[in-house]
């Protein structure tokens, strides 16, 4: 008899636990996502890298999407699309498939595109991290030192997900840190902006929420932006967004294969010379 009532006392403290914690986290996961409501742009901030630890900071930027959480995913896993919709890329390509492991080409104009950088990475498939969802990008070759990208999905509710990117570059170019990190943190607006723009033209109309509606479960509905902003706070009507995207063909794999640096090239003076090309 005793056992049995023990036994039931735990229970009880279980759920009564459970009980306590679930609307602690509901109620942190409603004030994120009307924070960024609110605001009607992206969220950006800075994080310290470690693993290993880097005199560079982490840029991250995050942003309320109004689409199910399954359109949102579908465009930030497909990487050889990426040049067609976020400018921060001249080059995309999906160079091979493991596993749900994607090995991809990404290129980035830089000194006003004299020159270029590039790595290929391994993407990850997506997993679970709690509430979120994320997908990972670790370096493997290149001309920069380092490449770490972090996507981060959370579904707010059916119709609203939360992203988040968060970007590390070590260029291996005699840049300042701080400068380095601001170009991170402004590439990371750029990019969750471009995907905010492209899932609220593709997602399915009767996901989309009333015009009428607040933005987020709960708020209030003066805080739901009446139109998308980019990242400079001008307006940019989602469809617009999304038809330019669909405008821009990506290139074919052999274009791709004849642009591509060799591995081991790691010098400025020789991407200047593919540029004037």
């Amino acid at each position: 008899m005793k056992k049995w009532w023990s036994l039931s006392l735990i229970a009880f403290s279980l759920a009564v636990l459970a009980l306590s914690l679930s609307p602690r986290a509901a109620r942190a996961a409603d004030a994120e996502s009307e924070k960024l409501a609110s605001l009607g742009k992206a969220l950006r901030y800075t994080l310290k890298t470690t693993g290993p630890a880097s005199t560079i900071d982490t840029g991250g930027a995050a942003i309320l999407i109004k689409a199910p959480l399954p359109t949102v995913r579908k465009i930030v896993t497909s990487y050889g699309s990426y040049k067609s919709f976020i400018t921060s890329f001249d080059q995309s390509r999906v160079l091979a498939k493991r596993k749900g492991t994607s090995e991809v080409y990404l290129q980035v104009p830089i000194l006003n595109g004299a020159a270029h950088i590039w790595t290929v990475a391994d993407m990850s498939p997506p997993t679970k991290d709690g509430a979120d969802e994320v997908i990972s990008g670790r370096h493997k070759r290149g001309n920069v030192a380092d490449f770490r990208a972090r996507w981060r999905l959370r579904a707010v509710d059916e119709h609203h997900t939360i992203l988040k990117l968060e970007l590390f570059v070590d260029p291996k170019l005699p840049f300042p840190p701080s400068a380095v990190t601001t170009q991170l943190t402004r590439a990371a607006d750029k990019a969750v902006t471009a995907v905010r723009n492209r899932a609220q033209a593709e997602a399915p109309a009767s996901a989309r929420p009333s015009t009428t509606a607040a933005a987020v479960p709960g708020a209030p509905a003066s805080t739901a932006p009446s139109a998308p902003a980019t990242a400079s706070g001008g307006a940019a009507p989602a469809a617009q967004a999304g038809e330019q995207g669909r405008t821009k063909a990506a290139p074919a794999p052999s274009e791709v294969a004849s642009e591509m640096p060799p591995a081991e090239d790691d010098s400025v003076r020789r991407h200047k010379d593919m540029a004037r090309r």
